[in-house]
């Protein structure tokens, strides 16, 4: 939200919502983005009913938070440290605190189940031989235990999330479902 934001915790927020149905906005980086399953979300597990407004983007879903377009936003932690003098976060949707803003709680601490955002991945074409696809997942591993790479990562608000090769089928239908409850396991 915008730093300037009367709303000091997201129970200030949630309070206004809840007082005031439809009138809090969220920013996000478009319709049926993992920005827009959260507010979704977030309004169903908080009882509030608030208005998502999608953009063409992150870069224009930052800019009306920044410019007080919309009261707040779903967004990713890297759009926080990006823009930290212009934007305040009330909570992050991660299962830890995240180590770029360790003073901010996450929804689950302050009692919302809302953990997701948007993963990062390879892929490669079906027709990959297995020996290939196996030696590229070790190699991603590799880079992602790097302390540099992580440091790195780290410091821009990233969440590293390595998924072995064998694990990524169960992990990508858990993901789909974390973020959609309506989706059928399997």
């Amino acid at each position: 939200m915008p730093a300037a934001s009367e709303f000091q915790t997201l129970q200030d927020l949630i309070d206004h919502a809840k007082a005031n149905p439809g009138l809090v906005t969220f920013s996000g980086s478009g319709s049926n983005t993992s920005n827009h399953l959260a507010q979704q979300r977030f309004d169903e597990m908080t009882g509030v009913t608030t208005t998502y407004v999608p953009f063409s983007g992150t870069g224009p879903a930052v800019t009306a938070i920044l410019g007080s377009q919309t009261m707040a936003g779903f967004n990713y932690v890297t759009s926080g440290v990006n823009n930290s003098e212009g934007m305040r976060m009330l909570a992050v949707a991660s299962e830890e605190r995240v180590k770029a803003f360790p003073d901010v709680p996450t929804f689950k601490e302050i009692g919302i189940d809302l953990v997701g955002g948007a993963y990062r991945g390879v892929a490669v074409p079906k027709s990959t031989p297995e020996e290939i696809r196996v030696k590229l997942s070790e190699i991603i591993s590799q880079i992602n235990a790097d302390p540099e790479f992580v440091k790195q990562m780290e410091g821009a608000g990233f969440v590293l999330t390595d998924i072995a090769y064998e694990d990524m089928p169960t992990a990508d239908q858990a993901s789909l479902r974390h973020g959609n409850p309506q989706l059928p396991a399997g």
